[in-house]
């Protein structure tokens, strides 16, 4: 096969990452990049070497020279850049989170499967080495039968929000718990091999004072099993990345809290790894799943599933309630 062909579509934050790794990809030839606004458009494109910049998506999408879509634009933009590229008879490896809406979710679902293309939600962090060293740790029994799974999200973006940025537009700004919520609540997810049944959430937003949404949420989750989960999410906090890390798991014979490994008996050990760059090993396996025809690790439905409960989540903290969560993609 000829190397693929790769266009990009947004440029938000982890944009600049992607095309390093599809640049490092000696299967994959850089072609052009889209944004609505102009300087992003060149700001992309010459950072690729590429030779098609363009703000209009149409010209983008009919190019005969590009094979796959990297889409790297706004969260609530996400489903529709995404169904149009898969329209367009493109292969689509899409930011994290997946999408917003569970109706996206939906959508997005029925594009992959009328179109029998390649899809995959970036949720990166799953590549990490260190998150791959605790999955393999869990699949191999040392921790036992997981009882209690934990993750965090904890940023200072009052800087951020302080800016004219998508993120903090009041027409349609990043609800946190949705766009910074999926890196701990997928790594959950994966990492137990369980789906979400019902979740129950409790909210507040009064910590970054210039945003227009809820900053900090408290997310409980019960897994299919019995195992129970929580994250912790917020962007308001004077610090950053603090709290438990991205994965914690608590097992019937041993645990993982903070990168060390805690057995029922004996000294803790530090979880040992050969860091890498978790977007570049993502981009790799993307890529060898276009040419090779296998299924993505976090296909459409994956994604989806992902989304759903955090979505449910938002609902919870609404109303009050738990809310049982949707799955059947």
């Amino acid at each position: 096969m000829s190397k693929l062909g790769v266009g990009f579509v947004g440029s938000d934050v982890h944009v600049g990452a992607y095309v390093e790794a599809f640049l490092a990809h000696p299967d994959v030839r850089l072609v052009g990049a889209f944004d609505s606004e102009a300087d992003s458009a060149m700001e992309v494109a010459a950072q690729g070497s590429m030779g098609l910049w363009t703000t209009q998506l149409e010209e983008l999408l009919e190019n005969p020279q590009i094979d796959v879509i990297m889409v790297c634009s706004p969260d609530h933009l996400h489903a529709s850049h995404s169904i149009a590229a898969l329209r367009a008879g493109k292969h689509v490896l899409c930011e994290k989170p997946m999408t917003t809406t569970l109706q996206d979710c939906k959508d997005m679902v029925k594009a992959v499967d009328e179109t029998g293309l390649t899809f995959m939600a970036s949720q990166f962090m799953r590549f990490r080495p260190k998150h791959q060293a605790i999955k393999k740790l869990y699949n191999e029994g040392v921790l036992g039968r997981a009882f209690f799974v934990e993750g965090s999200y904890i940023h200072d973006m009052n800087s951020i929000y302080a800016r004219n940025t998508w993120r903090s537009a009041p027409e349609n700004p990043q609800n946190i718990l949705i766009g910074g919520g999926c890196h701990p609540l997928d790594l959950l997810r994966w990492a137990v091999g369980s789906e979400i049944e019902e979740v129950h959430a409790y909210s507040n937003g009064y910590a970054a004072r210039d945003f227009v949404l809820e900053d900090c949420y408290i997310f409980s989750c019960r897994f299919k099993g019995g195992c129970l989960g929580k994250v912790l999410v917020t962007t308001g906090c004077r610090g950053h990345g603090m709290g438990e890390g991205f994965l914690s798991i608590y097992g019937t014979e041993a645990t993982v809290w903070r990168d060390r490994l805690y057995p029922a008996a004996g000294e803790s050990t530090e979880i040992h790894y050969d860091d890498d760059e978790p977007i570049k090993i993502a981009v790799s396996h993307f890529v060898d799943c276009v040419m090779t025809g296998k299924q993505p690790l976090i296909d459409v439905r994956d994604g989806a599933k992902t989304v759903a409960a955090l979505v449910a989540g938002v609902n919870s903290a609404e109303s009050g309630v738990p809310v049982t969560v949707f799955n059947e993609f």
